[in-house]
């Protein structure tokens, strides 16, 4: 009875016993080592051997969208980084390549001047001019394109330029010979000239044709600098050496003064289109960045003078202008009580003055099919510019006081003459 007694006191104590230590487990639970602590106390890499893992596999670059734009990025080196000869030899390299037009286009004019002009007949008389001048072809293939409707702007073009600067040139020394008389400014050989360049100007404007299909499309800048810039400054020169040739007619002095306005606002429009033009320039280069941009920031410094050479000085030819509808025939006729021969100067201004023009132009055009360089460009607008300034000194040194170029002596703006 003892023996069975104490087994059941020593089960009862061990059950107990198995209790008390559960339930203290249970309230008061160990402390749980920190699992950051215990990885940054043991790394992993330490732990694990990783020279017989398998290699990673190679890695293929991924598509990166909207980066840089196409026509942008495929610069790769900044070009102020490069050298001048560099510059020169890629730039020679790009207008080597270069395809003029696009024959998959929806403008109309880029398709024309993709597709050369192979006809026969006199077209192939004409062109073979280019031909002999560049046994390569590419002036012919860039230039004979079917964008010039029967040619007639390149005839009319090499008629007023390439016989016009010949016959200015020889008009100054033929006045140098003889000073007693003033020098002719009506003739068969002269009103030639003046069509010609009229109708150069105006067949122009169906080419003018960048963005769009439509003729005097605002929106589209470039066309507006041919069209505006070169059309009509050149139409413009025209009518002054028109006005001041004597067959000017009579009934057409009615309307001096709307000309006037309308010639003003060409102006005006001309100047505020390049340096809108130039502005855009200016921003697509900084977007690009200085690495991606296609245009080095010497070449934008010469675009920027070569846009604002070509705008902002058209307006001076508006102080001169206002003589002819505020000063009349009347001031006309003052000037030449004072100054025989000031006929001689006016018109060689105005007829010089519009070969500049399209030469300026005809080099622009050179440009955009990849025949010059900017720099070259920059040079024939200058030479152009030129043109009616060296033209009226060289009549003040040949006539000394028989004219006067000086404008406060016979500007009607300045309220000259005075008699």
């Amino acid at each position: 009875f003892f023996l069975i007694n104490f087994d059941r006191m020593l089960v009862c104590a061990i059950l107990a016993t198995a209790f008390s230590r559960a339930s203290c487990w249970v309230a008061t639970p160990p402390p749980r080592p920190s699992r950051i602590g215990s990885r940054a106390y043991r790394p992993l890499l330490r732990e694990v051997d990783v020279s017989e893992l398998p290699l990673r596999p190679p890695m293929s670059p991924g598509v990166v969208v909207n980066a840089v734009p196409e026509a942008v990025g495929e610069a790769v080196v900044a070009l102020d980084e490069l050298s001048e000869a560099e510059r020169n030899k890629l730039r020679k390299a790009e207008m080597d390549a270069a395809v003029i037009g696009d024959a998959n286009s929806k403008i109309t004019m880029e398709r024309l001047k993709n597709e050369e002009d192979t006809g026969t007949g006199l077209s192939t008389v004409l062109g073979s001019f280019l031909t002999a001048l560049d046994p390569t072809g590419t002036v012919r293939r860039r230039l004979w394109t079917r964008a010039d409707f029967m040619h007639i702007h390149a005839v009319t073009g090499g008629y007023f330029l390439f016989l016009g600067i010949p016959w200015l040139l020889y008009s100054h020394v033929a006045n140098a010979f003889d000073t007693s008389v003033p020098m002719e400014t009506s003739s068969w050989f002269l009103t030639s000239l003046l069509l010609a360049g009229m109708v150069n100007a105006l067949s122009a404007i169906p080419m003018s044709r960048f963005s769009s299909n439509k003729l005097f499309d605002l929106k589209d800048l470039k066309a507006n600098g041919f069209t505006f810039g070169g059309t009509g400054l050149t139409c413009m020169c025209l009518y002054i050496a028109w006005w001041f040739s004597g067959n000017y007619p009579a009934f057409l002095h009615s309307f001096d003064i709307p000309i006037f306005f309308f010639w003003a606002l060409v102006c005006v429009g001309t100047t505020a289109n390049w340096e809108i033009m130039l502005q855009q320039n200016f921003e697509a280069n900084e977007r690009a960045g200085r690495k991606f941009a296609k245009v080095s920031k010497k070449e934008m410094q010469q675009k920027a003078i070569l846009y604002r050479l070509a705008s902002w000085p058209n307006l001076t030819q508006l102080t001169f202008m206002y003589s002819i509808p505020f000063g009349g025939l009347t001031w006309l006729q003052q000037c030449e009580a004072i100054w025989p021969m000031q006929s001689t100067p006016m018109y060689h201004y105005g007829i010089a003055s519009a070969m500049g023009y399209a030469l300026s132009m005809f080099s622009e055009t050179l440009r955009d099919r990849k025949l010059v360089t900017l720099e070259q460009d920059l040079l024939i607008l200058i030479i152009g510019f030129c043109f009616p300034m060296v033209s009226v000194i060289l009549d003040g040194l040949t006539y000394g006081s028989a004219v006067t170029i000086s404008p406060p002596e016979y500007w009607a703006l300045f309220g000259s003459p005075h008699i």
